[in-house]
């Protein structure tokens, strides 16, 4: 069974952390970890990146499943992200509806069992360049795991949302990842100023590239993509088998508001994963159907703010 990071008991520890009712579920074929969300409608079950699976035919009994539990929980829809590539037609027949992806649909990932040497000469040439000679250009790594320096990635993370006009992770979301054990936070340094940092997950053989951020007034040092390449073989070193880069476009378009930032993860070599996406079981129509109303006026309201 292919088990993802956010389907594990890390994350789990992470929501209550949070504050969220959690609840796992153990079938024949099937684990679910499911997080009780509550909207002004009514309370909702979320399986983020799940459930796990062990073949596309165990998805039928997991709904039956989260239906009983949802049932309990007077929750009116059920949110599910299964990370296999099924098709719409496939989902359609088990009566749910496609939602607005909340996780990626597709991932870039890279295979760490070739050698440390292999794993560079897959790296595009100018990065591994600025990764060998960091340290003549006066840049220190650094890892830690103390929820107290989260601010140094999301002082980064806010500059770098005042730039683009997006609005960063919640700095305490990111240092209860931190609380719950499972984040390591890396950081470059130049003259001990911090220049680059990224929050990674580590679970099963798998290394999550989750936050990341860069000063921009140093960006010709490359910091970023020095802190990736460090990750990716200290990934390496410490048994991991895959490094995953969390959410890319299989988009051409230029204009893709992913194009920029998938390619530049795809220049660290690997290949592509794709999920289901995201989708909802409605239980309670008349309640998912306020939902729906609602959640569009929001996405209008934060689209009208972001144009003026």
């Amino acid at each position: 069974m292919n088990r993802h990071f956010l389907q594990s008991p890390a994350w789990e520890s992470y929501e209550q952390l949070e504050r969220h009712k959690t609840f796992w579920i153990d079938g024949n074929g099937y684990s679910i970890l499911a997080v009780l969300k509550t909207t002004p409608v009514g309370n909702y079950l979320y399986c983020p990146y799940g459930p796990a699976l062990d073949s596309a035919e165990d998805l039928q009994p997991a709904l039956a499943s989260l239906s009983e539990l949802a049932q309990k929980q007077k929750a009116f829809f059920i949110r599910i992200e299964p990370t296999m590539s099924l098709t719409p037609n496939f989902l359609q027949k088990l009566g749910v509806k496609k939602s607005h992806d909340l996780n990626p649909a597709h991932t870039w990932a890279l295979d760490l069992s070739p050698t440390q040497d292999e794993l560079l000469q897959g790296i595009e040439s100018r990065k591994v360049r600025y990764w060998r000679n960091y340290a003549k250009k006066g840049i220190s790594i650094r890892h830690t795991k103390d929820p107290k320096q989260i601010n140094i990635l999301t002082d980064l993370l806010k500059k770098l949302g005042d730039r683009n006009h997006f609005t960063p992770q919640d700095e305490n979301h990111l240092r209860n990842q931190l609380k719950a054990g499972f984040a390591t936070l890396y950081v470059a340094e130049l003259d001990h100023i911090p220049i680059a940092a990224a929050l990674v997950y580590d679970y099963e053989g798998v290394r999550y590239y989750a936050h990341a951020a860069a000063a921009d007034e140093h960006r010709k040092l490359a910091a970023g993509s020095i802190l990736i390449i460090q990750m990716i073989l200290d990934a390496k070193l410490s048994g991991s088998g895959i490094y995953d880069f969390w959410g890319m476009t299989p988009s051409t378009d230029q204009n893709h508001p992913w194009y920029g930032f998938t390619q530049y993860k795809k220049s660290f070599g690997g290949h592509q994963i794709d999920y289901a996406g995201t989708w909802d079981l409605p239980l309670k129509r008349g309640q998912y159907l306020l939902y729906q109303i609602m959640r569009k006026l929001n996405r209008l309201k934060r689209k009208h703010r972001h144009n003026h």
